[in-house]
């Protein structure tokens, strides 16, 4: 009885039920097209169809991703498209004529809907809703055509066209502040070729993206911080930051001096690296993703050398350089305890203690770069910057307590570490209200800084020291992301 009242096209009529395209569409001509089409999947790497081949499907994309690639009589294949998201493949090709002109490849595994190309186009001549759905989805393509078309003919740099890329994967969400996460699902090389780069052009302007605070990139997850998108610094909360090329030659050449607002959040970048790295450095002795954390421990060491060499270089009047000098001089034996040692919790004391001991030497350095500027403006930065080495000061001590004292021994300082970034955060609020994206900015930090103290804190319902930890650090994460956009802010407006 069952097999003969199981519905074999149940997996069709859902996947057709849920696609924006086909929802609400009369049911008659939903259910010819059901009746018309299969289930397909697809493996990684493999060929949906090849340039030259008969149409005689449509293909929907439900999961996965795919790029369309065209010969145009060169060696090497010409990215026409990278997909990525749910949609109904080449539209163009499907009702401009009756073969292919592009190959299209799986980057993973996917899962499409394929219909009879004969049965759908009877169906759109029937049905004008679905028509005018068509006629909008091909009007659409076509305006992001043109406007890709005309970035290249305007010469928008490398970095303005991986942003749009980003943006263009982020969609609508997101507001005026907070971040929007996007996952890279193809490799660096595919993304590069589709937006008419070279893979390192796409590399550095992805840095260059990270430096200016707009994106934070974690391995293929890429957060876009909604606030940094606007060109604070010229007092202008519509437009957009920009982007100009560099002349030939500049890379080569540091810079020798720093303007306050940069000077200040580079030491204060010193300061909140210290940090980050002991947590790290935790995370592998607690045996939490070691080999993930492993990774970031480098990328975190290559940061407090790159920042280090940039401050050296900056030529720093003495009373700054000494400071610096301070911090040079404590970063070896630091790092060594870091990373040229197996991460055992034995040592856990000892790193403690060298890790607040270079944060002391940094945050000094940090303080005299503020009363060097001299200005109201300059001491936001530092009050700002406090709050994101705070963010994981406090992370560090939760990771540590396991190992020095317990709960109980640490949580004075947590106490005390708490009330400074709620003062701290009170001050910046105030100063901020005036400014749109800087006040919406602040309202996300205060919602994040909420949920992390929420996760330090123990709960009946967790299974074991390790998920919390997870759950902890993660929310750690969020929040330092939000602190350091909310820094970025202000470094703009300071010069």
């Amino acid at each position: 009885m069952n097999a003969l009242t199981k519905d074999p096209y149940r997996a069709q009529r859902e996947l057709l039920a849920a696609c924006p395209l086909f929802a609400g569409l009369s049911s008659k001509h939903v259910e010819s097209l059901v009746e018309a089409s299969r289930v397909h999947e697809l493996a990684a790497n493999g060929e949906l169809f090849r340039a030259g081949e008969t149409i005689r499907e449509a293909h929907l994309l439900f999961r996965g991703s795919l790029t369309r690639t065209g010969t145009l009589d060169e060696p090497a294949p010409n990215i026409v498209e990278l997909i990525d998201s749910p949609q109904l493949l080449c539209p163009g090709e499907l009702f401009a004529g009756t073969r292919h002109t592009t190959t299209a490849t799986a980057i993973s595994h996917c899962l499409l809907v394929a219909i009879d190309i004969h049965r759908l186009r009877q169906v759109i001549r029937q049905d004008s809703e679905l028509s005018w759905r068509l006629i909008h989805d091909l009007a659409s393509r076509q305006c992001a055509l043109e406007g890709d078309a005309s970035g290249h003919r305007t010469g928008l740099t490398g970095t303005r066209r991986t942003l749009d890329y980003l943006l263009e994967l982020a969609g609508d969400r997101g507001g005026l502040a907070g971040e929007t996460s996007v996952v890279l699902k193809a490799s660096k090389k595919t993304i590069a070729a589709r937006i008419g780069m070279t893979p390192e052009s796409f590399s550095r302007s992805l840095r260059e993206l990270s430096d200016n605070g707009v994106i934070v990139v974690d391995g293929r997850n890429v957060h876009i911080q909604r606030a940094a998108l606007l060109d604070t610094a010229a007092g202008d909360s519509t437009r957009r930051l920009s982007f100009s090329r560099k002349p030939r030659g500049e890379r080569a050449t540091p810079a020798r001096s720093l303007a306050p607002g940069p000077l200040i959040n580079s030491c204060g970048r010193l300061r909140v690296l210290s940090q980050r790295m002991a947590i790290t450095w935790g995370l592998i002795a607690s045996g939490i993703a070691p080999s993930r954390a492993r990774v970031r421990l480098r990328q975190l060491e290559g940061e407090f050398d790159r920042t280090l060499t940039r401050l050296t270089a900056a030529g720093l009047p003495p009373s700054l350089g000494d400071h610096l000098q301070t911090v040079a001089q404590l970063w070896p034996a630091y790092r060594s305890a870091l990373i040229d040692t197996v991460a055992d919790p034995a040592d856990a004391p000892q790193v403690l203690g060298m890790s607040e001991e270079i944060l002391g030497a940094t945050d000094r350095l940090t303080g005299q770069a503020e009363r060097a500027t001299g200005t109201p403006a300059g001491r936001t930065v530092n009050v700002a910057g406090r709050n994101r080495m705070l963010s994981q000061r406090i992370g560090k001590f939760f990771l540590f307590s396991h190992w020095v004292g317990g709960d109980d021994a640490i949580r004075p300082q947590l106490e005390a570490f708490a009330g400074e970034f709620d003062d701290n955060l009170a001050q910046l609020r105030q100063n901020g209200r005036h400014l749109p994206e800087l006040a919406a900015q602040l309202q996300e930090v205060a919602a994040q800084w909420q949920k992390f103290r929420h996760a330090l804190a123990p709960e009946l319902g967790r299974t074991g020291r390790a998920a919390h930890v997870r759950f902890a650090m993660a929310e750690c994460d969020r929040l330092l992301r939000h602190v350091d956009t909310a820094v970025k802010l202000y470094e703009r407006l300071a010069g």
